[in-house]
């Protein structure tokens, strides 16, 4: 788990059993990645927001509209001076402001709006522009984001830090292209077998490292994965650097479940802050 991608997760029900489940078993509603395109927050622009809500049946739809809905999802954006560790007592207030869905029905995060609500850290003295003047100096400003999902008669609650970037940076989120197993892109699957598993990133998504490196011109990706059925070795495993247009996970090893139908999450987080999510659905045959 990291910081960017998976801050925490707080599911007000307690797992009424002794034995923690593993970290990639998917044996409940979860919040498994909150994603931003871009992938940091352009000082005079903005970011749609999406957010990989998921249970043991598969994905979980944000919208009304959409399959498998879940009763609601509500966002805010938390002042960028303050480290965030409990939402209610540290994100609230004049410290938070609501976000709205656009007109594409997605939430977003306004640049200007955020300025204009969190000009400057307490104490400090007022200046114009107060963000660009931060980002002049090479200040770090990292919005904290709050996302509260209600499924299932739970209130799940996860946090993300979004950078805020100047306008001629670019950030790209890292793509996933696929998920292989023994080298091939199968959907269809034994029961108890196990297959050694890998996902695949698009080499052109991935930005520069943020510090010049001479072993690779290219940024750390790493990969996780969750499943709602089987068993996954790893929960996470590295992208190694290469040439080639497509790029490959370490081998980790999944092992097929009971025959039925089961769902394999993979998440792609790179070292500038950028995330991207696919759903699987898997066949288990006998």
């Amino acid at each position: 788990m990291t910081a960017r991608l998976f801050a925490w997760l707080v599911p007000l029900a307690a797992c009424a059993s002794d034995e923690p489940a593993p970290i990639t078993e998917v044996n409940g509603p979860r919040v498994l990645a909150i994603t931003t395109e871009p992938s940091a927050l352009p000082v005079d622009g903005v970011v749609e927001l999406g957010v990989l809500i998921v249970d043991p049946d598969g994905p979980r739809a944000e919208l009304p509209a959409g399959e498998r809905p879940v009763e609601a999802v509500r966002m805010r954006a938390c002042a960028p001076w303050k480290f965030v560790v409990d939402p209610e007592r540290d994100c609230v207030g004049g410290d938070a402001v609501p976000l709205a869905r656009n007109a594409n029905g997605r939430f977003e995060i306004s640049a200007p709006v955020l300025a204009a609500a969190f000009p400057a850290p307490p104490g400090t003295p007022a200046i114009s522009d107060p963000w660009r003047a931060a980002l002049a100096a090479k200040v770090t400003i990292r919005v904290p984001l709050i996302v509260e999902v209600d499924v299932g008669g739970r209130t799940l609650i996860a946090k993300r830090l979004v950078d805020v970037i100047d306008g001629e940076t670019i950030r790209r989120n890292p793509r996933l292209v696929d998920v292989r197993f023994d080298g091939a892109p199968i959907r269809t699957l034994r029961a108890g077998q196990r297959y050694t598993m890998t996902a695949i990133v698009e080499r052109a998504s991935l930005d520069e490292p943020p510090v010049p490196s001479e072993d690779s011109p290219l940024e750390r990706v790493t990969g996780y994965f969750f499943a709602t059925a089987g068993e996954i070795e790893d929960p996470e495993a590295s992208v190694a650097s290469g040439d080639a247009p497509e790029l490959e996970t370490e081998a980790n090893t999944y092992t097929a479940g009971s025959p039925g139908t089961a769902w394999l999450f993979a998440i792609a987080n790179d070292e500038t802050g950028g995330a991207s999510a696919i759903s699987l659905p898997l066949t288990i045959e006998p």
